[in-house]
Parts: structure tokens; C-alpha cells; sequence
């Protein structure tokens, strides 16, 4: 069974309370997201959980669309509706031009040509380190040196590597919970 948690803002504790209002101020949105609602019950997961996005997703080098495209491609290779969602809505509001159809097929294992191949690469070097963990270790080109090759940077390559372990993380804490999609994926014209 699945567990099902919402703590709204009104009956958070203060110290929850206070977590919702940096979550809101670093995303700029008017509400917490429902996967911040269902930790609400304990702070100190809450915080950790926040924490850990905050600093991989909102701060750092690497451009916010890499992000949603790596964060989605792992989600939704891990069949996380939930994610899947949330990623994908985000990459589409971040480019306009791309389409439901293009981010499907890259789920799938094709690429979308248009994005730049650093992108392409990274997109699929970084969901390879979320799903082999340490059989990437025995590769014969190591993922980091990939994208090093790429153009990335040292910091920059520890920024999208650092986004296997969040996808990870958040795919199974919101595959636990019971948790409401914001908008649905593809979202409804």
C-alpha cells in the first residue's frame, strides 16, 4: 500500500511552514510542489529533500533546460508518472519548440537532433549513471571523461552527475507516495 500524505501550508508546523516559504521565494511559484506536501510531516526530510534539489537543480553552471531534459529522461525511463510529469512539463515551458513527441522518443532512446550534441550526450550519459550506478565504472570511456569530452567543465560534470542521484531519490520518494499531479504530461492543449 501506498502512502498518502498532503501537509498544507496552514497546517504545517512553523518550522515546515518556514521551508515552504524558500521552496516558494527559490522557484518563484505560488505553491509548494505536492511531492514538498507529502514530507511535510517531518521537517527534517523535507529540508533534506528540498535541500538537495535546490542546490543541484537551482543553483550552479549547468543550464536549467539540461536539467529538465536529464531530470525527465530518467523519470521517465523509470515509468515515474509523477516526475515524468514535472520534468517534462518544465523542459516545454523552458523551449517552446520543443514537442510532446520529441521528448517521448528521447525517453525511448532516440535523440532529438536539434539540441546540441553536449545536450544529446549528457542527456544520455547522465540517465546511463542513474540506471547502471557502478557498472558505468567498467566502461571503457568513464561517463565523466564523456562529457568532459563534450565541453563540460570539472564543476559542470559534477552538476550532472550529481542529477543521477536526484532523479534517483526523487523518483522513489514520489513512487512511495500517493501524490497528485500538478499538470499532467503531456499537459492538455
Amino acid at each position: 500500500m501506498k502512502r498518502q500524505v498532503d501537509v498544507k501550508y496552514a497546517d504545517a508546523p512553523p518550522r515546515v511552514q518556514s521551508i515552504y516559504d524558500e521552496i516558494k521565494s527559490v522557484t518563484g511559484a505560488p505553491d509548494v510542489l505536492n511531492v514538498f506536501k507529502a514530507l511535510g510531516t517531518n521537517e527534517n526530510t523535507l529540508f533534506a529533500a528540498w535541500t538537495k534539489l535546490r542546490f543541484t537543480v537551482f543553483a550552479g553552471d549547468v543550464p536549467m533546460l539540461l536539467k529538465q531534459l536529464v531530470l525527465f529522461n530518467i523519470s521517465a525511463r523509470a515509468r515515474n508518472e509523477y516526475c515524468t510529469a514535472l520534468h517534462g512539463n518544465l523542459a516545454l515551458s523552458l523551449d517552446k519548440t520543443l514537442t510532446c513527441d520529441e521528448l517521448s522518443r528521447m525517453s525511448h532512446g532516440d535523440v532529438i537532433e536539434r539540441l546540441p550534441l553536449s545536450y544529446q550526450v549528457a542527456i544520455e550519459t547522465v540517465t546511463k549513471a542513474a540506471f547502471e550506478g557502478k557498472d558505468v565504472a567498467a566502461d571503457e570511456i568513464p561517463l565523466d571523461a564523456q562529457l568532459r569530452d563534450e565541453g563540460f567543465s570539472e564543476r559542470e560534470v559534477d552538476e550532472l552527475l550529481a542529477l543521477a542521484s536526484l532523479g534517483t531519490m526523487m523518483n522513489t520518494i514520489t513512487s512511495i507516495f500517493e501524490i497528485p499531479l500538478e499538470q499532467p504530461f503531456p499537459p492538455a492543449a
